[in-house]
């Protein structure tokens, strides 16, 4: 399945999440496996003013490991998801770079991310010019149906990188692992991204 312009309904909010975040365990392929590349710290978290749902740190390379995670809480400020329904989900960062020099996890190419309460987004994957940041999942609780307690699973956030490297507010991409390949799932819409190269 090709993950080039896939798109999701924006009714189909809570069966797709429950794909992303829960049921997904084959390993994620990619085009070319991690290499040694540069020594990253990223974090990913709420854009000033703007209530989020995604909170993650990390730092490391994919030719050694990486330490770091946080978490995603879905409730309310997600998207798609009305008041009353909740899952906490834990992440940890297993891989992250720029694609191209620290691995190709998608091919360069035109996507679309798919919005439910923002608007469809149009991107572009570019070689040495889109940071990605892989996550593996565990579902901590929840009481949203298809999203049980313990699953794992693979998620991937990327946004444009244009070398700027500190605090910068960019907009993201969400992608899931469906049968080891990554599809965009959803327009994260405005975030707050902090990049550093550790030498």
């Amino acid at each position: 399945m090709s993950t080039r312009g896939a798109t999701w309904a924006p009714g189909a909010g809570l069966a797709a999440m429950a794909v992303l975040l829960g049921h997904i365990t084959t390993p994620t392929a990619t085009a070319a496996g991690p290499p040694a590349g540069d020594r990253w710290a990223v974090a990913v978290s709420t854009a000033p003013g703007l209530p989020q749902d995604v909170w993650f740190a990390g730092q490391g390379s994919n030719a050694s490991a990486w330490r770091g995670g946080g978490v995603i809480c879905l409730g309310h400020l997600a998207q798609g998801f009305p008041v009353g329904l909740h899952a906490t989900i834990k992440v940890d960062v297993v891989q992250a770079g720029i694609v191209g020099p620290d691995g190709v996890p998608v091919e360069p190419g035109d996507y679309v991310a798919p919005g439910i309460e923002l608007p469809d987004r149009a991107f572009e994957v570019v070689e040495g010019g889109t940071f990605y940041v892989i996550l593996e999942t565990f579902i901590v609780n929840s009481n949203i149906p298809g999203l049980t307690p313990g699953d794992t699973g693979r998620i991937m956030f990327t946004f444009d990188f244009d070398g700027r490297l500190g605090r910068v507010d960019r907009e993201l991409v969400a992608w899931m692992d469906v049968g080891g390949e990554f599809v965009p799932f959803l327009n994260e819409g405005l975030m707050m991204t902090n990049v550093r190269r550790i030498r």
